[in-house]
């Protein structure tokens, strides 16, 4: 079973048209992943760190599998090592700042292998931990080079919340006993979409990011004749 997974599949773009279904997917990560979950996709970007990866491996079921990282290292909100639980909540709004700004190279990797995925084999997927924060800022930079308006790309964000408010409220009330109110706000804060992060992601990129990313207008132009209807 994967937690938080979705086709992109049916969301509108600026232009009145349609993303096609069965080639776009993003998720939370694939530990209990079975033949069945992966139906139809044939090549799966894990986004997490190699101690992400070491504590709870995809099962991938014979897809390709890329793993590539946004980041390498421990980040306490984001990555969710068991060390990074350990540090504490973060501000991530600033997180997500960072994110944009630091781990450009990374994305601009990730972006291109979706680009140049080879759809007619099956679809893609791309997931991190929780399928929140690198997997949303991926998604979104995927939905905007295909022309979908912010509103809706905020609106996909935030159906995480489905599933991530109820596992965010039973953790915040264990934290509340053992480490008060105020740090269980805190975790119960990284762990659910809000509005404002992705929102602090976009003001970090400003008018430029897909272009900074390397995507060319050709690029561009290309992926959504095979994506769009």
């Amino acid at each position: 079973m994967i937690s938080n997974i979705r086709d992109l599949g049916g969301l509108s773009t600026k232009d009145g048209k349609t993303i096609k279904k069965g080639y776009l997917v993003r998720s939370a990560n694939l530990s209990q992943a079975e033949e069945q979950d992966v139906s139809g996709i044939s090549a799966i970007i894990d986004l997490r760190t190699p101690g992400e990866r070491d504590e709870k491996p995809d099962c991938p079921c014979g897809r390709q599998y890329l793993a590539l990282p946004i980041f390498e290292h421990i980040t306490a909100g984001i990555s969710h090592e068991q060390k990074a639980e350990r540090k504490g909540p973060p501000d991530m709004s600033s997180l997500y700042r960072w994110l944009v700004r630091e781990c450009r190279d990374n994305f601009k990797k990730v972006v291109s292998e979706i680009l140049a995925h080879d759809y007619s084999t099956g679809a893609i997927l791309w997931h991190c931990s929780e399928g929140k924060d690198r997997c949303g800022i991926t998604t979104a930079l995927i939905l905007e080079i295909l022309g979908v308006d912010r509103k809706v790309i905020m609106e996909d964000y935030l159906k995480t919340n489905e599933v991530n408010i109820p596992k965010a409220e039973t953790i915040r009330e264990k934290v509340k006993e053992s480490h008060g109110e105020e740090v269980a706000k805190g975790v119960y804060r990284a762990f659910i979409a809000d509005e404002a992060y992705l929102e602090a992601a976009w003001s970090e990129m400003g008018d430029d990011y897909i272009l900074q990313l390397g995507v060319t207008e050709q690029e561009i132009e290309e992926f959504r004749q095979k994506m769009l209807e």
